[in-house]
């Protein structure tokens, strides 16, 4: 998964045990009270590192907090990719919403939340976590119709939202998303999605 970009100043490159501190803290408060009680002398009481060091080298609240939740969760949401895509899929699926029934998913929930008030906030996120996801597994869905099994009028913006929107709708509604419940999603949409047998 694509990392947020943020532009740094110039100066001492960062150490990365540090950085890994503050981003770990970061993260840890993040669950812990969200967004509206997330804050850089939190996180500089939590990770031992000083209030100026984190704001020189995070420009905003926003920025450490967004970074610290890519930097937590992007080996938990690694694609992956076997011969098959429906596998790749439905295994993508399976790791969202493992990812979100745990403290990824409380996070996200603040985050939209926030977002409702604060359009900074809600763009951070899809700038940072859902666009760069949406298309990684557009180049999954295109890989199938390449490969014949996906059908080749397929509406690929319209597939992944049909994977994808009913998980953060029950995670939203906290409904739960267990595996079970997942593998019947995608089994409904992607049938829809293959290609006719010859």
């Amino acid at each position: 998964m694509q990392s947020l970009a943020i532009a740094r100043p110039p100066g001492r490159p960062r150490c990365d045990a540090t950085r890994k501190a503050v981003l770990a803290a970061a993260y840890d408060l993040l669950a812990e009270g969200g967004l509206s009680r997330f804050t850089v002398e939190g996180v500089a009481a939590r990770s031992g590192v000083a209030r100026s060091t984190i704001y020189r080298w995070w420009p905003s609240k926003g920025a450490l907090a967004m970074e610290g939740f890519l930097e937590a969760t992007a080996a938990d949401l690694a694609l992956p990719a076997s011969e098959s895509v429906i596998a790749d899929l439905q295994a993508s699926l399976r790791l969202f919403a493992r990812l979100v029934r745990g403290k990824a998913g409380r996070i996200i929930r603040c985050i939209i939340a926030e977002g409702q008030g604060d359009p900074e906030t809600i763009d951070a996120f899809l700038t940072g976590f859902v666009i760069p996801r949406r298309a990684e597994l557009r180049a999954v869905v295109e890989r199938g119709i390449e490969r014949g099994e996906l059908r080749a009028d397929l509406d690929v913006e319209m597939a992944l939202y049909s994977l994808f929107a009913p998980l953060y709708q029950r995670m939203l509604l906290n409904e739960g998303v267990d595996d079970d419940w997942v593998d019947r999603l995608s089994g409904f949409v992607l049938a829809g999605c293959l290609a006719p047998k010859r």
